[in-house]
């Protein structure tokens, strides 16, 4: 990603904050795009299109759960972990789904580099416990485990997105 593309998506939208340092956020998601998670030329350029340093950009960027530093998989399935869900089965489903992808059941990349199976805070989706969010937008519940089979299933046969928005 360039200080220019960066530049192009986060000036538009300058005006709706007060504070620059707002704009951090929506210029590393954007930096994310292109390959699902962020380099050190990719945090220099957030830094220059900014005005800030990349020491701050990287300490902004490692402070957030959906802003990666090393690759995943082209496709990031998030399981709510918070009490709601674990009360409705949110833990089974997670290992059930880590299981199937042949990862840690502390959540991890397949080998294949198709699928990363990770924890989430609370998705706001209580009343239909438990649920899973695919890239950061499409949540989904309640997910029992063959629904989440059958999600995996989808997002291996699926094309991969142009932008990798998460």
């Amino acid at each position: 990603m360039t200080v220019e593309e960066i530049r192009e998506h986060i000036d538009p939208i300058r005006h709706e904050y007060a504070d620059g340092k707002s704009l951090i956020l929506p210029a590393l998601k954007f930096a994310q795009t292109e390959k699902g998670h962020l380099t050190r030329e990719d945090l220099q350029a957030v830094a220059e299109a900014t005005g800030y340093s990349a020491a701050y950009i990287e300490g902004v960027a490692s402070f957030y759960d959906r802003i990666y530093l090393k690759p995943n998989g082209t496709r990031v399935v998030s399981v709510c972990v918070t009490l709601s869900c674990m009360l409705r089965g949110s833990d089974e489903l997670f290992e059930h789904l880590c299981d199937r992808e042949g990862v840690s059941h502390h959540g991890g990349t397949s080998e294949d580099g198709a699928i990363t199976i990770q924890e989430a805070q609370c998705l706001g989706y209580c009343d239909r416990a438990p649920c899973v969010q695919v890239d950061a937008e499409e949540t989904q519940g309640p997910m029992s485990l063959e629904d989440g089979e059958r999600l995996l299933d989808e997002l291996r046969t699926n094309p991969r997105p142009d932008r990798l928005w998460r």
